[in-house]
């Protein structure tokens, strides 16, 4: 894991990618978008525009059920 890919620990989503040991990139071509998109969700800049089919994606990625996803990604864990 690279020094780009530490940001902010407050952030849910960095927690819960890191858990299973994703890195930024295999986030971001999992949902076909850029790393920058995937940095910009971790730090709260922008919420993820899922589908349903996205979200059931990110549950089977993160080993999650939808009910364990935080309601909001960047809130302070």
């Amino acid at each position: 894991m690279g020094k780009r890919d530490t940001p902010n620990m407050e952030s849910k989503l960095v927690a819960l990618r890191l858990e299973v040991g994703l890195t930024q990139k295999a986030l971001a071509d999992a949902f076909s978008v850029s790393e920058q998109a995937v940095r910009n969700w971790e730090h709260g800049k922008v919420e993820p525009k899922f589908t349903l089919a996205d979200t059931k994606k990110l549950c089977r990625l993160l080993g999650k059920s939808l009910e364990e996803l935080p309601d909001s990604f960047s809130d302070k864990t």
